[in-house]
């Protein structure tokens, strides 16, 4: 196997003050601990400082936003150990976040803890929430959630949004351009308002996003549609005494997106279009209570998600228009009870019920296609975490889900330790059970274009639930001398799949389709090592290096097309991955920041019918390397306390981009893989007004 030489990552991690409806932050003040003793609160619902998580939670926060010069969650995702960002559709360019080799219907996403990311958002949702209102991103590898729910068999990722804490106001823009291309111009806006009491304050977000259309191959079809977003929220928060603390989030997001022929005209007049029109609203409430001697925690919450879609997807002019509605609402109940045993050693239990609705229909009368499915789950959660000492500590838990398409009970285990030998290492062991449902509505559900006509997705009334049994191992190694910082972290996953989800194609009664029926296969196991390694001097340099290796197989052959032979290998899954940053000067008047992506080889599905290609084939792909530089010029003015940040840069350097599209009306849609954007020319600028810098 060719050698791999990364360059390449480091954000500066930070103490967080961790949301309030958790429990109160962790302190530390020593600038010289802030790299070790970052807080994180996804492990275990709770604040806990990252090297005493049970479970190993990795962080994406501002520093690295600004470093990539990200706008949007997909845009920082990628730069998660064990994570790949997919695009999957050559006409509208959806997305999904693949965790240690799994689609995007194998990881829980989640908004401040909740999981209101319903799979019609997972469709485009990570690219229309921008960074400017996130926090940081936690994320979790590997399957097995006893808190958040059993559909987190690859693993959770947590979207924490900025919560208001001073007074400021913030504003930025982002102009890329794409030679002999579309410009692209992201403008976002922040404000804060705290009372001096600190009992009080709101922060509102607003966002924009133009794009046009970009035909890469010059057949007169895009390769990235045209885009045109935006959003608006706020978040607030009340404090009544020192006991009951009370916050609300409301946001709205627009998104317009066209791909195809014809991308600025009515889409029904193109020979080949899809077109998006969707409206979101999400919103969340929760009220918190403590108690005097901060042994009891309470916490009361509820949220929604509601999308309205207006859509077309359709060749030849014909009536292919649609509609989707979909309503997905949590509400829960939670405790936390701490006691400390002796001096050294502490117990803690948390436990809860949720309830989970989603209702989703989604119809296109031209292609008699429609779904209106209907899923509640009600569940209890009970987790416990005894702290002996200063090196060991244990974590138990179980969930208990009634889902509204399964019969029985469905009953999720959790269990992991962490033994802590010195300051120096933190060994972790894990175990989850993980389930999936057979529901109608997925990620894959999308309607694509392949072999000269249209790709449509049945579901087999005959399907089976999926298990899972994920298995990990981890070191944390980290040691600080003088100026230095050294850190890395070996984490070996094993997952077993039974009853895996699989598309296989099926004979079609009209010629214009291609039919795919996502039925039970054989199982399936999944199995990867990864190394992080991370170096800091002091303020002069940063370095990060994320690095994958996997191997994801089906215990028997899967058939894919009718035209191909089965193969064990999961396609659009490559062997080798990883990403990484250099940060010169990250905290200087001057600084710069190198970032590199790199995919490596692939099988990838290509359904024939363009005029390049009359039968179907199996692809096997090249390594891509998709790397960016970026300088950045801080100026600091004392009057208001203002700072303006200007950056300059480029992505994909060296254009690492596909080069085999289909062409014409008849291409495949979903034959798209590597970078999601060619080399691109950026300029942004950032204007803050008070609060930190």
């Amino acid at each position: 196997m060719r050698a791999l030489i990364f360059l390449l990552f480091l954000s500066n991690p930070l103490i967080y003050r961790a949301q309030n409806q958790y429990v109160d932050t962790l302190k530390v003040t020593s600038d010289s601990l802030r790299e070790i003793e970052e807080v994180t609160v996804t492990g275990s619902r709770t604040a806990q400082l990252k090297k005493n998580s049970v479970v190993s939670v990795s962080t994406l926060d501002q520093k690295l936003f600004q470093a990539i010069s990200a706008t949007s969650i997909s845009d920082a995702l990628k730069f998660s150990p064990g994570i790949r960002m997919e695009t999957n559709c050559q006409t509208c360019n959806y997305t999904q976040v693949r965790m240690n080799g799994l689609g995007g219907s194998y990881s829980q996403i989640l908004i401040n803890g909740r999981p209101l990311f319903s799979s019609l958002m997972g469709l485009y949702g990570l690219e229309q929430i921008p960074t400017n209102i996130v926090d940081r991103i936690e994320v979790v590898n590997g399957g097995g959630s006893v808190l958040y729910g059993s559909n987190a068999i690859a693993g959770t990722i947590n979207i924490i949004t900025k919560h208001p804490e001073y007074n400021f106001i913030e504003i930025s823009d982002k102009v890329s351009l794409v030679p002999k291309g579309p410009i692209e111009q992201v403008i976002q806006l922040n404000g804060g308002m705290v009372t001096k009491s600190k009992k009080s304050g709101f922060l509102f977000s607003g966002m924009n996003k133009v794009r046009d259309g970009y035909d890469r191959n010059g057949d007169g079809f895009t390769e990235i549609p045209r885009v045109n977003s935006s959003l608006l929220g706020i978040n607030a928060f009340q404090n009544i005494g020192k006991s009951i603390e009370l916050h609300a989030d409301f946001w709205i997001l627009h998104e317009q997106r066209q791909g195809g022929q014809l991308w600025n005209g009515d889409p029904q007049q193109a020979e080949q279009s899809e077109f998006r029109n969707q409206i979101t609203s999400i919103g969340q409430f929760s009220g918190n209570w403590k108690s005097r001697n901060t042994k009891w925690n309470l916490q009361a919450y509820t949220g929604f998600q509601k999308t309205n879609r207006h859509h077309y997807t359709g060749l030849n002019h014909v009536e292919a228009w649609g509609k989707t509605n979909n309503v997905t609402w949590q509400s829960g109940l939670q405790f936390n009870f701490t006691q400390k045993i002796g001096a050294k050693s502490k117990f803690l239990l948390i436990g809860g019920l949720e309830h989970y609705h989603d209702d989703i229909q989604d119809s296109i009368r031209g292609y008699d296609y429609y779904i209106n499915q209907q899923i509640m789950q009600v569940a209890g959660f009970l987790q416990s975490q005894l702290d002996l000492g200063q090196k060991w500590s244990f974590v138990a838990g179980i969930r208990i889900t009634k889902h509204s398409k399964v019969d029985n009970l469905i009953i999720t285990p959790r269990a992991a330790l962490l033994f802590k030998p010195n300051g120096q290492w933190q060994l972790r062991l894990s175990y989850g059970n993980g389930f999936k449902a057979p529901q109608v509505f997925e990620t894959d559900m999308h309607i694509a274009f392949a072999n000269g006509g249209i790709s449509q997705i049945q579901v087999d009334p005959n399907l089976k639930s999926e298990k899972s049994h994920a298995y990990s191992a981890q070191a944390n190694w980290s040691r600080r001398r003088k100026k230095m910082l050294y850190s890395s972290e070996t984490v070996f996953f094993h997952t077993q799949l039974l009853h895996s989800f699989v598309l296989n194609e099926i004979p079609s009664v009209d010629p214009s389709k291609t039919m795919l029926l996502r039925t039970n296969g054989s199982n399936a196991e999944v199995t990867d090592f990864s190394e992080s390694v991370r170096l800091k001097w002091d303020k002069f340099l940063q370095v990060d290096v994320n690095f994958t290796y996997q191997e994801s197989r089906f215990t028997e052959a899967q058939q894919w097309s009718l035209d191909v032979e089965p193969i064990k290998a999961f396609l659009r899954t490559p062997n080798v991955y990883g990403s990484s940053t250099i940060s010169i000067f990250p905290e200087g008047k001057w600084s710069g920041s190198i970032n590199g992506v790199f995919t490596g080889k692939m099988l990838v599905p290509h359904f024939g019918g363009a005029p390049e290609l009359d039968h179907d084939e199996i692809v096997h792909t090249k390594s891509f390397w998709d790397l960016g530089i970026r300088a950045e010029r801080s100026i600091h003015i004392h009057k208001m306390e203002q700072t303006i940040r200007i950056g300059l840069g480029i992505q994909n350097l060296f254009d690492s981009y596909q080069s085999d599209f289909d062409t014409s009306k008849l291409r495949d849609s979903n034959f798209v893989y590597g970078p999601s954007r060619p080399r691109t020319i950026f300029v942004d600028i950032k204007w803050v007004i008070g609060g930190k810098h």
